[in-house]
């Protein structure tokens, strides 16, 4: 157990790392000169001696090899650096944002397993009829159908027609509300189907087919068989899924005026703000890299038998 947890945070670090060196070398090959597009962006005219004064304050002559090891031991530090256009620290703009951007994926994830399970096991339940079918064309139209698109549906349905919510507003549980199940919605896309089939193989699996026979009653069937399958199907897919709702919250955050991370990014690319960017990447990468360590962790404690070769 003790190895395996080892090896996990030693991969959890190289990719970390290969991810920060990624990043910096992709900024530093654009052509763009931010400090030249911060005056831009202001309606002014850079001056060279000005634009080369403050590259030299921001360190951004000298070699990459050593910008890329300031930046990174600052990182370890907590330091991210100062935003080029906004001029104010990064981690004041990261210490407001990534909660917002967490908070919104974490409810979105915990409604959408909701309704995963419950529909799954429904449509499982009455394979092959109507409802079964209704279910299933459900799923694929939460899927197919772009999450912007619903958003903007759910926006004008009870923000505009039906003013339960308010188009603008940004504060409070009120304003998680609309953009939670938007991304819900899509997750259900994802999950319910599969929630379906890996019900509908416990149900036709020997160790079922056996309770059946002796009688053991259907909450303790669901108890030790169902359920660990469906939890199988929620985990295994779980780093993936997080991973794909962080980066597509940018879009949700912009339909309903979020401020989280997303917005960040979409206002550090406008502005040629690489030090947001890089901190962005950097930030969403921990979390994705975060849970998929944590998952891995989890099928290895609650499923032995899928171990490597079996053993603990």
């Amino acid at each position: 157990m003790v190895r395996v947890l080892l090896y996990k945070l030693a991969s959890m670090v190289g990719v970390l790392l290969a991810v920060t060196l990624g990043t910096f070398l992709l900024m530093q090959m654009s052509s763009v000169d931010p400090v030249s597009a911060r005056f831009y962006l202001q309606g002014m005219t850079p001056d060279p001696t000005i634009v080369e004064q403050i590259r030299q304050e921001l360190g951004l002559n000298d070699p990459w090899y050593i910008q890329y090891g300031r930046w990174l031991w600052q990182m370890l530090h907590g330091d991210f650096g100062q935003s080029i256009f906004l001029n104010v620290p990064v981690v004041d703009l990261l210490q407001s944002a990534l909660p917002r951007t967490l908070s919104l994926v974490a409810v979105s994830i915990g409604l959408g397993s909701i309704l995963s399970i419950g529909l799954g096991g429904l449509a499982a339940h009455y394979k092959d009829t109507w409802i079964d079918y209704v279910v299933r064309i459900v799923s694929f139209l939460a899927l197919a159908v772009p999450a912007f698109w619903v958003g903007l549906l759910l926006l004008y349905a009870l923000a505009v027609k039906i003013p339960i919510f308010s188009v603008t507003n940004t504060k409070g549980l009120s304003a998680y509300v609309l953009p939670s199940i938007t991304l819900a919605i899509w997750f259900c896309g994802l999950y319910i189907r599969r929630v379906r089939n890996a019900v509908v193989q416990a149900y036709a699996s020997l160790p079922v087919i056996g309770a059946k026979t002796m009688g053991i009653r259907t909450a303790y069937i669901y108890r030790d068989y169902i359920i660990p399958q469906v939890r199988l199907v929620l985990l295994s897919m779980l780093g993936i899924t997080t991973g794909a709702m962080l980066g597509g919250s940018a879009v949700i955050e912009t339909v309903f005026s979020v401020k989280g991370m997303g917005q960040l990014m979409v206002h550090g690319i406008i502005s040629r703000d690489y030090i947001v960017i890089q901190s962005y990447i950097v930030w969403i990468s921990l979390v994705y890299v975060v849970v998929n360590t944590s998952v891995d962790i989890w099928m290895y404690l609650l499923h032995p038998e899928r171990r490597y070769g079996g053993r603990p």
